[in-house]
């Protein structure tokens, strides 16, 4: 009987979850931004894995800080792109799953939101990159 009080509010969480992906599969609009955003990602990560043993040991990055030793790293900080851009999307199509359906304007800029930050840490990575190699 114990058992039956603790597996009923996870299931029900389960439902939530598979309706909320239902919902956003549902709209073409998210789930194309969905898609665009993954494919994004992927491409930056594939840029990095590509061009890793042309890169030299020390890469601009830091572009907001002067000129010169301040905006050199290390390679390995280039992975900050992707792993940001990854988490900026993930965190505000949560949001939007959390959102009920009656907030679809939220929902749509959130979205949008996600793909325009996306595609821009996209851009920074592949002009990072095709400066130096």
């Amino acid at each position: 009987m114990a058992q039956v009080k603790y597996v009923a509010p996870v299931l029900a969480k389960l439902e939530k979850g598979h309706e909320a992906k239902e919902r956003i599969s549902r709209d073409r609009f998210s789930y194309i931004i969905f898609i665009s955003c993954i494919l994004a990602v992927l491409i930056q990560i594939s840029l990095i894995l590509v061009s890793w043993g042309k890169l030299p040991p020390q890469i601009p990055l830091f572009y907001s800080r002067p000129w010169g030793e301040g905006m050199l790293t290390s390679p390995i900080f280039l992975w900050i792109l992707p792993i940001t851009s990854s988490a900026f999307f993930i965190i505000n199509f949560l949001i939007v799953i959390i959102l009920k359906k009656d907030e679809m304007f939220l929902s749509r800029v959130l979205t949008s939101f996600s793909l325009i930050c996306t595609l821009a840490l996209l851009y920074d990575t592949a002009k990072i990159i095709s400066l130096l190699t």
